[in-house]
């Protein structure tokens, strides 16, 4: 072998083994290692274990809970502190009869769930860390609020209630105006024909067909009915319809209104009294309010003994030009009518 060839084949030789050393893997660092167990878990290259590399580089334990998940004990992150622990606020993995302190991230004695509590306390204050009776009204039964962490019954005037169970705002419904709670708490009645706001709307059975119109004619005498045909026939012309109006039933604080006739005065009557004052009766009415109920206004009577005449009225103005102008006497108050169908 020449000296050429010779000094060939020991490039190539040392060529070779240039090559083969540079063929040999290094050591892993630290950094590969987390990323490639991070990509082993399927998290994209470059992402939290990437991250977690450069933590451990900056001489932090963790960025995420990620690198912490296999530490016994401490599988959180504190962010903050680089430093894997046992719990976080935003992640109490406490017993529900501890919580996680906010200093040491350490689980303490002291409840953050109602799980930790039993017994005559059930519920946990969560931002004391106590066991107590009640955090709410709702945990309380019947009609007692929840007040200083005790189910306690509230006393309220009359007409007033602890509807909502705060402490803060006690008796704060007016049970004779709230639609929500007419009456009681959580009651919505219908409205019926019985001189009432039963649904607390500020009207009075506001509904059709509880009252009946009583119309008003004059002829030989005033004229008084509930037939709109009858109230302009037989030389009786109207003067008003649904003059004033009357409860077509019973209702409690009414009393009938009947209407009477005596033949030999040929003149009609209206009272309330069950005899008809001597006249013949006719029938009733319709029903009459005993007390100013519902927006009831009174229904005056007067008699004229020159032609015998018996007036009826709802106005006062009126009352006093027959009485001071036109030869009547006053007689009384018959009662309470409506001047509306409906309502007021």
């Amino acid at each position: 072998m020449s000296r050429s060839r010779a000094l060939i084949a020991l490039v190539f030789v040392t060529s070779n083994s240039l090559l083969f050393a540079c063929a040999v893997a290094e050591p892993p660092s630290d950094a590969r290692v987390v990323r490639d167990a991070a990509a082993t878990d399927g998290a994209p290259p470059g992402d939290v274990a990437a991250s977690d590399a450069e933590s451990f580089d900056s001489g932090r334990e963790c960025s995420n809970d990620m690198a912490c998940v296999t530490r016994f004990g401490t599988p959180l992150c504190d962010p903050v502190r680089g430093r894997c622990v046992a719990c976080t606020p935003s992640n109490d993995r406490c017993d529900p009869a501890d919580h996680c302190d906010a200093v040491t991230f350490t689980c303490a004695p002291g409840c953050h769930a109602d799980d930790g509590c039993a017994g005559a306390t059930p519920r946990c204050d969560t931002d004391n860390h106590r066991c107590v009776e009640c955090t709410a009204s709702t945990h309380c039964p019947g009609g007692a609020s929840c007040v200083g962490a005790r189910c306690s019954m509230v006393t309220c005037p009359a007409n007033r209630a602890d509807c909502n169970r705060n402490a803060a705002d006690m008796c704060e419904v007016d049970l004779t105006m709230d639609p929500n709670h007419c009456g009681a708490c959580g009651a919505m009645p219908t409205e019926t024909c019985n001189l009432r706001d039963d649904n607390c709307n500020g009207r009075c059975d506001e509904l059709a067909g509880c009252r009946v119109g009583v119309h008003r004619s004059s002829g030989v005498e005033h004229f008084y009915t509930t037939n709109r045909t009858e109230a302009a026939c037989c030389g009786f012309t109207v003067e008003f319809e649904n003059f004033f109006y009357l409860y077509g039933s019973m209702a409690p604080g009414t009393s009938p209104l009947r209407r009477c006739y005596s033949a030999a005065q040929g003149r009609h009557l209206m009272t309330t009294a069950a005899d008809c004052e001597g006249f013949a009766p006719e029938g009733i009415m319709g029903y009459i309010g005993t007390s100013a109920t519902c927006g009831a206004v009174p229904l005056y009577r007067l008699y004229n003994p020159s032609n015998r005449d018996n007036f009826f009225t709802t106005s006062a103005p009126e009352r006093d030009n027959a009485v001071n102008n036109l030869g009547y006497q006053a007689r009384e108050l018959v009662g309470y009518v409506w001047t509306r169908p409906q309502g007021m």
